[in-house]
């Protein structure tokens, strides 16, 4: 009976995986293009979760955690479900997970779990995006409580924006730390709101449904280029990306809906590196293509699968001040981390950029249990 349930299992993992040949393991190291072209993207980890913490002790913890919620009743377990968006700070990975109706933040070391949005106080209901501002608090929004909720460094809840007066379904979100700002996408609404962080005053609102320049088809996801304060938006259901000023005037718009490099079938998530690069992620293709701020495609990698970058359904992307990208594969429950491999990189790291520049990937065959 136990070999017929091992025979079952393998079965059903191959007709999943969608995959008619031998999978083949590589070499920790993976790096896009592939030897011999120039290297630019770096695998670096993979994270489902990790090990919750059990230290909070003492007298306020007691409060939050126990009378005003307790952990218990967050998250069930320690492992994601069905990520969606992401974001890195203080050498954490922050996962928005709605099914969990939390925030896992774990740390990229030790991979002990904390959350974010289980206390009565801030509590989450679904939670879809993450951004973080100059004192590192992490700004959330819950598209079921047309929220963006905000948490200090210790995970304390310290403020609540919007409600149903101000957003339809808010989703993507991005903060621009040098004007001090927070951009909100309203996905039902098909616009992106614009708010002081001092004052939490909204500023101004851009876009209307339609599929001009500045208007958007059920947009999702909004990022900053740091290096000019631009705007960048996925404009999901027209299939394109579009490029704003800081003051929301729109700048270009790329992309067009097809199967074809440099086109799009489910565009989703969007974030900008140092250098001005535009990386979008695609649920259909279940990879990311990498343009310059012009729109010209410079660069894919990804593809469907359950391997080291493979992804099933690819969702939500962000990337940190020191280019490490991390990227939401929803259905197979777990965060991919990369590293764009830019000129202040190799800089920093010129012993592992020779070696990389020299890494020839070996295939191997699949490991017998």
């Amino acid at each position: 009976m136990k070999n017929i349930f091992l025979l079952i299992s393998v079965v059903a993992l191959l007709l999943m995986s969608g995959c008619a040949s031998k999978k083949v393991e590589v070499d920790q190291t993976i790096v896009f293009p592939p030897y011999p072209e120039e290297p630019k993207i770096l695998y670096v980890d993979t994270y489902r979760g990790g090990i919750v913490k059990e230290e909070e002790t003492g007298f306020a913890n007691f409060i939050d955690n126990v009378l005003l919620g307790d952990k218990s009743g967050g998250p069930s377990a320690s492992k994601i479900i069905k990520p969606y968006g992401v974001g890195l700070s203080n050498g954490k990975v922050y996962v928005a997970d709605p099914p969990s109706n939390a925030v896992f933040v774990i740390d990229e070391k030790t991979r002990k779990t904390d959350f974010l949005g289980i206390g009565m106080a801030g509590r989450l209901s679904n939670p879809i995006s993450i951004a973080f501002d100059a004192n590192k608090t992490a700004y959330v929004s819950d598209s079921r409580q047309r929220t963006v909720q905000g948490y200090d460094v210790n995970g304390r809840h310290i403020f609540s924006l919007g409600g149903r007066l101000e957003f339809s379904h808010p989703t993507g979100i991005a903060i621009d730390k040098k004007l001090n700002r927070l951009y909100v996408i309203d996905t039902k609404a098909h616009h992106f709101k614009v708010f002081d962080l001092a004052t939490k005053e909204r500023l101004f609102t851009v876009g209307k449904r339609g599929h001009g320049d500045g208007e958007f088809n059920y947009p999702t996801n909004i990022a900053i280029d740091n290096r000019n304060g631009n705007i960048v938006v996925c404009d999901t259901q027209n299939f394109r990306v579009q490029i704003f000023d800081k003051d929301g005037n729109f700048i270009r718009r790329f992309g067009k809906v097809g199967d074809k490099p440099g086109m799009f079938a489910r565009p989703k998530g969007v974030a900008v590196d140092t250098e001005g690069h535009i990386y979008v992620t695609d649920s259909a293709f279940n990879n990311i293509q990498i343009f310059n701020d012009k729109g010209q495609l410079l660069l894919w990698f990804g593809s469907a699968g359950y391997g080291k970058t493979q992804f099933r359904l690819i969702t939500g992307i962000y990337i940190d001040e020191n280019d490490t990208i991390v990227i939401a594969d929803a259905f197979s429950g777990r965060v991919q981390m990369f590293q764009y491999i830019s000129e202040e990189w190799k800089k920093k790291y010129p012993e592992k950029y020779k070696e990389l520049k020299q890494f020839k990937a070996e295939a191997k065959a699949p490991k017998k249990e």
